[in-house]
């Protein structure tokens, strides 16, 4: 169940409509390329033997996030089923991976699915001026049948899929208006039935923007051919997402580029492994079938050796919110007109804590992630035991339509009487917009629009830490009507049953918040990208064809030589970017302008012939 659906609607209407609005205005910083996620897998206990991936930065699905897919049922239980870290493969950068599987036999429904692996990243990644997702992975050859391994069995039907996702919104569409849920994907996908000897050993690539599960948009599906690609083996594989396009690349080579429907909206990284139904083609093997009996299961494998996640030409505003270290007063919901002070507003069972730094009071806990105060959160112990309640923290900045921010938040949860371990209890760091009267955004009742949340910490995760910090991340895009940005520190208490008022117990501490704005910069100069589209292809030819002989080069940016007006000299530019021979100027005969006519012909074939 996604965590966001699970808190009373009736109280977050409440608050909206009683919380003071905040503006604030702050100084920007720049960041050019920044690692945001790095993750080499390696990590092993102390007898060197593999351990958990780290579960405060990747998960398994949640029933609602599309557990099944193809023919194939995803692992869940987080008992047993997150993939294990450090195990050996002599092949790998540091000898070390994380490995996901498929089995052909599931004992939920045997014989008639898949049981696959989908590993996924806690938070999600805001795109602002451009990210660049990496990851060096392989298809294992062969595979494991009755527990014996077999080098030589074919891969063919599974699909190893290395991809950036999520359900960012609802959208209405026709008249009436009609809500949907839409998708934003870019999808590196390593194919079985492209494996072996008689593989082509080509790279399935797709991007999805606010495309409709229905498929009322369409995708926009490629297989490429990569010389020399095997993908058995390590490769590295990166998307560069920017506003402009989305580019794919393997060991460091472009193998492609789209300009048109690139997604804006913040996604999560998915690593997983699956079987496929005959609706997709080029994927699906009438020959790879699930098994009833367990005896006879077939074990698939997909290494990750390392994850990197940049981001990229963006600037990043200092952080938005008043007292984020929460130091402040004693924090209340004003509910006073006129009140728009930059403050924290409490509801419920909530309020600020003094840390004891010096350990000599034993009424303070040692608890605040920066030694100072803390925000402290229990339960509200709602008067209905039917009713599940919450307690938090609101704060608001003013926000304009399209702004995109990214919120963060540090939570724990002690151990003893006040853990949530082992309730139903949990935490959430939420980012939702409201308009100028101070309701939120909705597409439908209740559901908030263009929102995200991040559902920090719950008690029902066996591998929950206690007395620990640990931070989690929304992102979001802010929709038309937006007014203010609202940042959400929600304890949500499940009620206990019982009759009166009651709950289970529980408590976390929250410290250390962040919202901030992310605001695209001009993309960095690309030689020979006379359209300004960071892709150097045959349309920046034909601007260049359209204004040869003009004296104002800016006609073509500042992507040719920068002298003497659009000449031929700019052609060579373009023309050694596009064929990627950078500093080959001798190599390459520069045309009279008189030939540029003759120039269309052959260069629309040689850009044919490229792609």
């Amino acid at each position: 169940m996604n965590n966001s659906a699970r808190y009373s609607p009736t109280l977050l209407l409440a608050v909206a409509a009683t919380v003071a609005l905040i503006d604030e205005s702050k100084a920007q910083t720049v960041m050019i390329d920044e690692v945001i996620l790095f993750d080499d897998f390696s990590t092993t206990d102390t007898s060197g033997d593999p351990t958990l991936v780290d579960t405060t930065v990747w998960r398994l699905p949640f029933d609602s996030e599309g557990t099944f897919v193809g023919r194939t049922r995803f692992r869940g239980d987080s008992s047993t089923d997150v993939p294990l870290q450090g195990i050996a493969e002599p092949l790998a950068s540091d000898g070390l991976v994380t490995e996901i599987h498929l089995d052909t036999f599931s004992s939920v429904e045997p014989g008639a699915a898949f049981l696959g692996t989908d590993l996924l990243t806690k938070r999600d990644f805001a795109r602002g001026g451009g990210l660049s997702f990496e990851g060096r992975l392989r298809l294992k050859p062969g595979a494991t049948a009755g527990g014996v391994y077999d080098a030589n069995a074919s891969l063919g039907g599974t699909i190893n899929g290395f991809f950036s996702f999520d359900v960012s919104r609802e959208v209405s569409l026709g008249s009436p208006p009609e809500n949907r849920q839409v998708r934003d994907e870019i999808d590196f996908e390593l194919l079985g039935n492209q494996t072996g000897p008689a593989g082509a050993q080509d790279i399935f690539t797709n991007v999805f923007d606010d495309v409709d599960f229905d498929g009322i948009l369409p995708d926009n599906p490629a297989l490429t051919n990569v010389n020399g690609l095997d993908l058995t083996q390590f490769q590295d594989y990166r998307v560069e997402w920017t506003p402009q396009a989305v580019k794919w690349f393997v060991n460091d080579s472009l193998v492609r580029a789209v300009t048109e429907n690139v997604p804006q909206d913040p996604q999560k990284l998915h690593f997983n492994l699956w079987a496929p139904d005959s609706g997709f083609a080029d994927a699906f093997n009438a020959a790879l079938q699930p098994t009833a009996v367990e005896a006879e299961n077939t074990r698939y494998t997909a290494q990750l050796d390392h994850v990197e996640v940049r981001r990229l030409n963006t600037e990043i505003s200092d952080n938005l919110l008043t007292d984020p270290s929460m130091e402040g007063a004693q924090p209340t919901l004003n509910v006073a007109a006129g009140t728009t002070t930059g403050q924290w507003f409490s509801f419920n069972n909530a309020q600020f804590v003094v840390d004891d730094i010096l350990g000599t009071d034993p009424n303070l806990p040692d608890m605040a992630a920066d030694g100072i105060s803390f925000g402290q959160v229990f339960g509200p112990f709602a008067a209905s035991a039917t009713q599940t309640d919450a307690s938090g923290f609101i704060q608001q900045v003013a926000a304009a339509p399209g702004e995109e921010f990214e919120v963060s938040a540090k939570v724990l949860t002690p151990s003893g009487a006040d853990t949530i371990a082992g309730s139903e209890n949990f935490t959430t760091v939420a980012i939702s917009f409201v308009n100028e009267f101070g309701a939120e955004l909705l597409t439908a009742p209740f559901v908030p629009q263009d929102g995200s949340d991040f559902p920090l910490l719950d008690g029902r995760d066996p591998n929950i830490v206690e007395d620990v910090y640990v931070e989690g991340t929304a992102s979001a895009v802010a929709p038309a009507g937006t007014a203010f940005a609202r940042v959400t520190l929600l304890f949500v208490q499940i009620i206990d049953g019982t009759p009166g008022p009651g709950g289970i117990d529980g408590a976390a501490y929250f410290d250390d918040v962040s919202l901030v704005k992310l605001t695209a910069l001009a993309p960095p100069i690309v030689p020979g990208d006379f359209n300004g589209d960071t892709v150097v292809d045959a349309a920046d030819y034909t601007v260049w064809r359209d204004n040869l002989g003009a004296s104002d080069e800016s006609l073509i940016g500042d992507a040719g030589d920068g002298l003497n007006g659009v000449d031929a000299a700019d052609y060579l530019v373009w023309r050694n970017a596009f064929l990627g021979l950078p500093g080959a100027s001798t190599l390459i005969s520069v045309p009279e302008p008189s030939a540029a006519l003759l120039m269309v012909g052959s260069t629309a074939l040689l850009f044919r012939r490229r792609r």
